[in-house]
């Protein structure tokens, strides 16, 4: 523990120092800025921040997590050549690097909350969590298992390509081909495929913007009710951060670097 703990800290100074992850946060507190001064009424200001969150949150964490993991391959080298353990390394390192990002998101989201009032920075900032900690397992587990860097981050890309854009088209074409069957309780199978459109559909449910749902997002609601839809949202959300970390747990003790 009080080498994993080690390991975090200064992976989370090395994540905090990176002029990417200052890009990040100085932009994301610029768009925030944007939307509160001129986004207008107070739910709609909510409702645009959460959907610019659902596409760049996931998009930056799973790039900075995968090069920053390649970039540190030779300080990795260096920390399993001394008498730490390999699982201290591999989960201090996820745990810093995802504190950092953890804090680059909520930081801009709670004071802009702070300063401007005009939507809620608590739910959006909750939902900026699970997305940073669903997508930096999802690029910790590509890096740890893929050693080339180039097709590690062209993974990561497609990855976010699949969960932002694709699953939408995907779903939209299997509705129309599949139009006169009842496939509502397939839909909320589809939920777990991708945790974009699980965190999109727990915003709703809390906003109880019900139009602006989606497919799966009323059938879940129909199917289990609000209440009972937020905890099947939860145990997906579970299960896109466990997995990876424990599939790349498995991966990176047995690796051989």
């Amino acid at each position: 523990m009080k080498h994993t703990a080690l390991i975090a800290r200064l992976a989370l100074l090395q994540m905090v120092r990176s002029r990417p992850f200052l890009a990040y946060v100085v932009a994301l507190g610029a768009i925030v800025a944007t939307l509160a001064l001129f986004g207008g009424d107070p739910a709609k200001v909510s409702l645009t921040l959460a959907s610019v969150l659902l596409l760049i949150v996931p998009l930056i964490t799973l790039v900075l997590i995968a090069l920053q993991q390649y970039n540190n391959r030779e300080f990795t080298e260096l920390l399993l050549a001394q008498p730490i353990s390999r699982r201290a390394v591999y989960w201090g390192q996820w745990t810093g690097m995802t504190l950092a990002l953890v804090g680059g998101c909520v930081l801009p989201l709670v004071g802009g909350s702070f300063v401007w009032g005009n939507y809620d920075g608590g739910v959006l900032a909750a939902a900026a969590i699970v997305l940073t900690l669903c997508f930096s397992a999802l690029a910790y587990r590509l890096a740890v298992g893929q050693p080339d860097k180039a097709r590690g981050i062209g993974l990561a890309l497609m990855v976010w390509l699949y969960c932002a854009v694709l699953y939408d088209a995907i779903l939209v074409v299997a509705m129309a081909l599949l139009e006169d069957y009842p496939i509502e309780k397939a839909l909320i199978v589809l939920l777990a495929l991708n945790p974009i459109d699980a965190v999109r559909v727990a915003l709703l449910l809390h906003s109880d913007a019900s139009a602006l749902m989606g497919i799966t997002g009323a059938a879940i609601r129909e199917f289990f009710g609000t209440g009972r839809s937020l905890l099947v949202i939860a145990l997906v959300v579970i299960g896109w951060i466990g997995y990876p970390l424990l599939r790349g747990d498995r991966i990176f003790r047995r690796r051989d670097f």
